[in-house]
């Protein structure tokens, strides 16, 4: 009867409690889900709290926004806008675990952090705090320190932390892969970010690396009890009564870093100062004359690295170049600006083999063997016997496949005159008039057009082996003309034609002898020519004669000659007459001549 008059929620399981709470309510397992009007909620199995919007102002006396003694990292994880305001006097944490564990923060959401109490802090962890992914952190701890930890590491994301000491006070300061973090301590004689050994005299080391930072305090805004190191990124300190910055140990700056110092006093540190690739402007904001870089701790470059740049300001205000001085102790000046860059042993390998009087120019600048360069692009030239001048650009990088430049150079073509002009004497010879012409067209055509100068002597070969079968050629023998002359016969009567004529003429002489026989001849001519000519000639005559000959030609007329008239019985047959024998002496002269030009014709047929 007792138990069945119980309550029904006294027979209910408790719930759990966790030991976090936050804006003062304890987070347990029936709110886990929906804190603060559903804004916030908690995964006990991976403690991880989630801000979504959430603002944590509720209960503004309380000491802390986030408490917890979990014994595990606490994770918190950012979306969208949240704060956490505490404006007690008596003070407050914004974000405190307990003093031996860590506290990490993610997300890509925004996070304002404002905690107006006496020495209290932004976030305070016995051991590491880390602020990473794309979070933006913003604290402003008006009464205390920005963030407080063991090792404090703020990876890619953004954090302003402004403290009254100090906007990082830890053991180890780690700022990295790209993230943007301004710190300012706003009290005289503090610091922006102060690194300090822990009781067992381990760390006092600040890393920054491809990030950037700013710091801005009274006395130096990076201090550093252990070693300094600036791997790539910008940083920017300003102190207002001391050194920029200072360290107890070692100062390195490399990986191409920009630090840009403003001061009252000069920055360094009681160690080493080395100097890579990077940048450095330190600059002296004291009214006296002033070194902004301590003389006990001068820069020194690194060996593979070299001044690219460097220029200072004395005290008297007058700029100085310190590459073309050569003064290059950089502790003397107010102002001192100066660019260190990598330099790369490059070699150059100029092929092919056996090359002589190789000359290789960088920037137009002879060298000889390697040459220190930094990373960039070039211009190079290289000349050789027998080879074309080589123009190009090589780029160096940190790559050391870049570090050995291979020029290939191309040799001078060979000379192709002597071949040229062989040829041309071939090309003027009328082939047909040698018995075999093929030995010079396999000469010509045996000629390779793509030989070098090395090559020059198959080259002349070519051209002596053309000069050769030219020289070895044989002309055919000369034959006797056979064609039939087209000039006309000769016009004088003491030659006849070469040839025998292939028609009669086309006419005969169209006068008689000139002068008719006195008187009647007394008894017919004593001999008639023979015969006529033996062979009508073959042909006519290419033209007709233009005019009749003037003189009795020496053939016998085509006519026939007339009959010596019979003896008049009338006349008397006493005495003699010389008209007879001048007649007579005329027919043998005629008739002789006739005879004579009948057998020089026939001895003229018969030698052709």
């Amino acid at each position: 009867m007792v138990a069945g008059l119980l309550p029904a929620t006294a027979l209910a399981a408790e719930p759990t409690v966790y030991d976090i709470w936050v804006d003062g309510v304890q987070v347990t397992s029936e709110n886990k889900d929906n804190l603060c009007g559903g804004t916030v909620s908690y995964d006990p199995a991976t403690h991880t709290l989630s801000l979504n919007n959430a603002t944590l102002d509720n209960d503004t006396l309380s000491d802390y926004g986030i408490k917890t003694t979990i014994p595990s990292t606490l994770k918190i994880r950012l979306t969208g806008t949240n704060s956490i305001t505490r404006t007690y006097s008596g003070g407050g944490i914004a974000i405190a675990p307990n003093s031996g564990n860590s506290v990490e923060i993610t997300g890509d959401g925004t996070l304002v952090i404002n905690v107006n109490g006496n020495t209290y802090d932004g976030i305070s962890a016995g051991a590491d705090v880390k602020i990473s992914d794309k979070a933006k952190v913003t604290i402003n701890a008006e009464g205390g320190l920005g963030i407080v930890g063991r090792m404090v590491e703020i990876d890619g994301a953004t954090v302003d932390s402004t403290g009254l000491y100090a906007g990082i006070d830890a053991h180890w300061l780690k700022i990295i892969n790209g993230a943007d973090v301004t710190l300012k301590a706003t009290q005289d004689g503090r610091n922006g970010a102060y690194i300090w050994k822990d009781q067992e005299g381990n760390g006092g080391d600040i890393e920054l690396a491809a990030s950037k930072v700013k710091a801005t305090s009274h006395y130096p805004a990076l201090f550093a009890r252990g070693n300094l190191t600036v791997n790539g990124g910008e940083v920017k300190c300003t102190s207002t009564a001391d050194g920029a910055i200072w360290t107890k140990g070692n100062i390195l700056i490399k990986g191409g870093a920009k630090v840009t110092t403003y001061s009252e006093y000069p920055m360094g540190g009681d160690g080493t100062f080395t100097v890579e690739e990077a940048e450095i402007d330190a600059r002296n904001t004291n009214a006296n004359n002033i070194p902004a870089i301590f003389d006990e701790c001068v820069p020194v470059i690194a060996d593979g690295y070299h001044l690219n740049y460097a220029k200072a300001v004395d005290s008297e205000g007058t700029e100085i170049d310190l590459l073309s001085s050569g003064t290059q102790y950089f502790a003397l000046y107010k102002n001192v600006h100066f660019i260190t860059k990598a330099v790369y042993p490059v070699s150059f390998v100029v092929t092919p083999d056996g090359l002589t009087n190789v000359v290789v120019k960088v920037n137009g600048q002879e060298v000889t063997g390697s040459v220190s360069l930094e990373a960039g692009t070039y211009p190079v030239e290289v000349t050789a016997d027998n080879c074309k001048a080589y123009t190009g650009n090589i780029t160096i990088t940190s790559d050391t496949a870049t570090h050995t430049q291979t020029i290939a150079m191309t040799y001078l073509p060979a000379d192709y005159t002597k071949v040229d002009a062989a040829i041309a004497k071939a090309n003027a010879l009328e082939k047909d008039n040698y018995k075999d012409f093929s030995a010079v067209e396999a000469a010509i055509n045996a000629v390779v057009r793509d030989k070098n100068i090395t090559e020059q002597d198959e080259v002349d070969a070519m051209a002596q082996a053309i000069e050769n079968a030219i020289t070895a050629l044989v002309e055919k023998p000369t034959e006797v003309p056979t064609e039939t002359p087209t000039a006309a016969p000769s016009t004088s009567p003491t030659e006849a034609p070469t040839e025998t004529p292939t028609a009669t003429p086309t006419a005969a002489p169209s006068a008689s002898p000139t002068a008719a026989p006195t008187a009647t001849p007394t008894a017919t001519p004593t001999a008639a020519p023979s015969a006529s000519p033996t062979a009508t000639p073959t042909a006519a005559p290419s033209a007709s004669p233009t005019a009749v000959p003037t003189a009795t030609p020496t053939v016998k007329p085509t006519a026939t000659p007339t009959p010596a008239p019979k003896a008049d019985p009338n006349n008397p047959k006493t005495g003699s007459s010389n008209l007879p024998v001048i007649f007579g002496s005329a027919a043998l002269v005629l008739s002789g001549g006739a005879l004579a030009a009948v057998l020089i014709y026939k001895k003229k047929r018969h030698e052709k």
